[in-house]
Parts: structure tokens; sequence; C-alpha cells
């Protein structure tokens, strides 16, 4: 299991309120990372972060901003193989 250094910036990523993006930094890694936490995650991690970011653990949570893409702006898209 990782083990959580720090959690913070927590935005609600759904219009519904049952995800939430947060900044994160693990032990394991040297960078923080951005982590999309919910309540039915199949990791353990993943629903503590999330009911701790929702019991304001992390600080307030920011509102859901949706993306909007303008329509003669192409949006962003990947094909094939691609190396992690």
């Amino acid at each position: 299991m990782l083990v959580l250094e720090y959690a913070n910036n927590p935005v609600y990523s759904s219009e519904s309120g049952d995800a939430i993006n947060l900044t994160v930094k693990w032990q394991e890694f040297n960078e923080e990372h951005r982590f999309n936490a919910t309540p039915y995650d199949s990791m353990a991690h993943g629903v503590d972060l999330y009911n701790r970011a929702k019991a304001g653990e992390f600080g307030p949570i920011g509102t859901y901003m949706p993306i909007y893409y303008p329509p003669d702006e192409p949006q962003s898209t990947t094909t094939g193989s691609q190396d992690l």
C-alpha cells in the first residue's frame, strides 16, 4: 500500500460530487501526482482519500468546472500504442 506524505488542492471532478481531484505526494515517489479519488475506487487508498477529502482534511473542496472546448478548436486525441 502506498504511504501518503500529503494531499492538497481538492477539486470536484464530477458534477455529481462523486469524484475529487487531489494533488498527492506519496513516499514511494519523488514528485507530486494528480489523483482522482472516488468512494467506489477498487483500491483502499482511493476510497480513503475520497472520504478524508469529503471530511475537509485537505482543505475546502473546489467547485466542479466542466472543460469547454470551442467548436473550432480540435481536441487532442491519441492513437496507437503509448509508452508510459
